[in-house]
């Protein structure tokens, strides 16, 4: 920025700045003279050859078009300069409330901008939290047992004897199909059909169910079924549509599952009997739930934090990343081939509800970032390379392949702020005061709403009230200040 440009900074609120910029004539007049020579050698002018027509024509067709246009780049040039010398940083770009550009004169704009709140961190050190034990029920080990059950089952073929009866669970038929879906047609071959699966693994909602009471001999067959879909649960498109099918029936195998037993534990490659693999199934939930455990007590003590130490974050930055968590939805529903029309839901909504949740998250990240200054919390370049390491080793691939990569796609930033959040959630999580509790109850939580909303109306009652006005009164005058005033002389 020129020697010559002068900026005055005014702080309008907690997130947002004005500056005032003044550029002078001196500076703007040989731009504004080089852009018309050039546009007098490009533009064309009736009863001129190109580049022939007089200078001061050109001036007087085009000046104000120049000059404005050359006010935008000067503002575009001149802003992160002008507030980087106030040692701000602005949240996306600048609102230009004022913009006087004036031949013979200095130029002159004010810009208005949003800046990151300035956070200064108090009370985070002996922080209370409540951290709950660590506890595996026997159901939970129980269900990642049948689903490894399910994953080793086997399609095995039925007994010419038992051909002649109905359908059965595990049954799982093989059959063409062709037909309608509301008004859209629908034609597959090769569909696999599991008679009594979950709704949700069912190649079309209801198919099973229509399948249902079928015979084992209608292989080779011809069947027509027909029924409507559920209202939720499936695409608005397709809600409350009839279903309309013709199928042909090649075959049909029956879904063998393996018993529980010790057998069935070598299969899964992991022990040798059922108790060694119960064992191990446990050890794991254990370690999943451990992770969960301390992501919820970590949670609490940010939240605690954050109703410590209250500041306010201006709009464009939330908008900054409720925009990701959007765009980010959008490319998930882009990948299983949907768009956010077929949900019945506008940007607007998306918009809503991202919108608590990215306020925190960045309430939660200017705080933390304010806390590791504080307390001089840095990434060291041996931090950075174990996590690079243990990165690499999960990708399959090396340390310095992999390093190279973050560095080009940008995601060594992100990783190098992600270890700088651990290692403060960590320094805090060591100067807390935690207490191992479990979760409470519906009704405890009740009782703490309750006990909560006492407090604050007793609160409410405990502050100093003002006195109702009676004609006779002037200005209001508070009850606290009237009762310890003393009589005057009258």
């Amino acid at each position: 920025m020129s020697a010559n440009i002068e900026s005055k900074l005014e702080q309008l609120g907690p997130v947002e700045c004005r500056i005032r910029v003044e550029i002078p004539w001196g500076d703007v007049e040989p731009r504004v003279r080089r852009r018309l020579e050039q546009l007098r050698r490009q533009v064309r002018i009736r009863g001129f050859r190109p580049g022939k027509a007089p200078a001061k024509m050109v001036e007087r067709l085009f000046r104000k078009d120049v000059e404005q246009e050359i006010a935008g780049e000067l503002v575009d040039e001149t802003f992160p300069e002008a507030i980087g010398e106030h040692g701000k940083r602005a949240i996306g770009d600048p609102t230009v409330d004022e913009l006087v550009c004036e031949a013979g004169k200095t130029w002159v704009y004010s810009a208005r901008f949003e800046v990151p709140p300035v956070v200064e961190p108090k009370d985070y050190k002996g922080v209370p939290v409540r951290r709950r034990p660590v506890v595996v029920e026997p159901e939970a080990v129980d269900e990642v047992l049948e689903t490894l059950r399910q994953q080793l089952a086997e399609l095995v073929p039925i007994p010419e004897d038992e051909m002649d009866g109905p359908t059965q669970p595990g049954d799982v038929w093989t059959v063409d199909l062709k037909g309608t879906v509301g008004s859209e047609p629908i034609e597959r071959t090769d569909v696999r059909v599991e008679i009594g699966e979950a709704p949700e693994a069912s190649p079309l909602p209801g198919l099973a169910e229509a399948m249902a009471e079928f015979s084992r001999k209608d292989v080779g067959e011809t069947k027509t079924v027909s029924w409507t879909l559920p209202t939720e649960g499936i695409r608005p498109a397709y809600a409350g549509a009839e279903v309309k099918l013709t199928l042909g029936l090649r075959g049909v195998q029956h879904r063998q599952v393996p018993d529980l037993d010790d057998d069935f534990a070598r299969d899964t490659g992991r022990a040798d009997t059922l108790a060694e693999l119960r064992e191990k199934v446990e050890a794991d939930i254990r370690e999943v739930e451990q992770m969960e455990v301390e992501r919820e007590a970590r949670m609490r003590l940010v939240q605690e934090l954050l109703s410590r130490n209250d500041f306010e974050v201006g709009p464009r930055l939330v908008g900054q990343e409720v925009a990701a968590r959007v765009d980010q939805f959008k490319r998930q529903l882009a990948n299983q081939g949907l768009a956010l029309g077929q949900l019945g839901v506008s940007d607007e909504q998306l918009w809503q509800k991202f919108a608590p949740e990215a306020t925190f998250n960045v309430k939660a990240f200017l705080l933390l970032d304010a806390i590791a200054k504080a307390e001089g919390i840095e990434v060291t370049d041996e931090d950075y390379e174990k996590a690079i390491e243990e990165l690499a080793e999960e990708r399959d691939t090396t340390p310095g392949r992999l390093a190279a990569q973050m560095e080009r796609s940008g995601e060594a930033v992100l990783l190098r702020a992600q270890l700088r959040e651990e290692k403060v959630l960590d320094f805090l999580m060591e100067h807390a005061e935690i207490t191992e509790a479990p979760d409470p109850t519906p009704d405890e939580q009740v009782e703490q709403a309750a006990a909560a909303a006492a407090g604050e109306i007793d609160d409410e009652k405990s502050r100093p009230r003002r006195r109702r006005r009676t004609a006779s009164d002037g200005e209001d005058e508070p009850a606290g200040e009237a009762a310890t005033s003393e009589p005057t002389a009258g």
